[in-house]
């Protein structure tokens, strides 16, 4: 869910005035204008006109009876999840003001930043910068894995560098857009078990197996290669893209620091069970930031 409102020129004038005849959900968020749109949902800048504060408003789009059920109850479970390196959930539901065709919604917090990608093509990030967005989302990872939910999208647009406004305080990163996030994994057969960003999938992903916590670990991995060498370590179309990683490991080596390839390479292995888990990738992170500062 993000905060940075792409320009879009005349297109995102006419869906902005548009989003003006929004209804009011819930009784009180009002979508204001698109700030956002991907293949599953549309995010608008909005208001909860109860207490006057901006918020986010993912909408999705419209499902069958038991997509839209189980959707609800995992929107639920998303909810209730509190912490520092996330871009809450403040609500969620189900807009019916149109019966023929439901929607199921995000209300987050409205956070103000840039994501990782912006700040990554922006200037290249020092090996200190990137150990500690690596702390912070393996911690973010812990919690939500701890919670039973697995993020499935992680990715450089997916983390927002949040800006406090204090000089005394760096940017922090926070894990958004939880819209294909599952409670418990998912399983072969889930209709939805290959959503995601492609260049940042994981072989079980990409080859429709069980999906469980260790998914989220690969994605991190990727993203931290890819922070380290200034490049995608699998680019290009969808079955290209899927193809390779099935083929091959990433490769660890020039362009990230020594004492961090033993960690990536196990991050980045194709077998879930030989990855670690958030915790360990936390604390693993921990140790390689201390022993910098030595």
């Amino acid at each position: 869910m993000r905060a940075v409102e792409p320009h879009e020129g005349p297109s995102r004038r006419a869906d902005a005035a548009a989003a003006f005849d929004a209804p009011l959900l819930l009784g009180r968020y009002r979508p204001l204008e698109r700030i956002g749109r991907g293949g599953s949902a549309t995010v608008f800048r909005g208001v909860d006109e109860t207490l006057g504060r901006p918020v986010a408003i993912k909408l999705f789009h419209a499902g069958t009876a038991r997509e839209l059920e189980r959707h609800g109850d995992e929107l639920r479970a998303l909810a209730g999840l509190a912490h520092h390196g996330i871009v809450g959930v403040i609500d969620a539901g189900v807009d019916l003001s149109q019966q023929e065709d439901p929607r199921p919604f995000l209300v987050m917090e409205y956070v103000s930043g840039m994501t990782l990608q912006d700040a990554a093509q922006a200037h290249r990030l020092s090996t200190r910068a990137i150990g500690e967005l690596g702390f912070e989302v393996a911690e973010t990872l812990a919690y939500i894995h701890a919670h039973g939910v697995v993020h499935r999208d992680v990715t450089p647009t997916n983390i927002m560098l949040v800006d406090y406004g204090t000089p005394s305080l760096r940017r922090r990163a926070r894990l958004t857009d939880f819209g294909i996030a599952v409670i418990g994994g998912s399983t072969p057969g889930d209709s939805d078990v290959a959503v995601g960003t492609a260049a940042y999938l994981s072989p079980e992903q990409a080859t429709g197996q069980s999906v469980g916590t260790p998914t989220d670990i690969y994605s991190l991995g990727l993203v931290l290669l890819e922070l380290f060498t200034g490049r995608r370590e699998f680019p290009g179309p969808f079955r290209e893209s899927m193809a390779t990683r099935l083929e091959r490991d990433p490769v660890v080596g020039r362009g990230v620091p020594r004492a961090w390839r033993p960690l990536l390479r196990d991050m980045t292995a194709r077998q879930p069970a030989r990855r670690p888990d958030a915790a360990a990738v936390l604390e693993s992170s921990r140790r390689l930031l201390r022993a910098r500062r030595r």
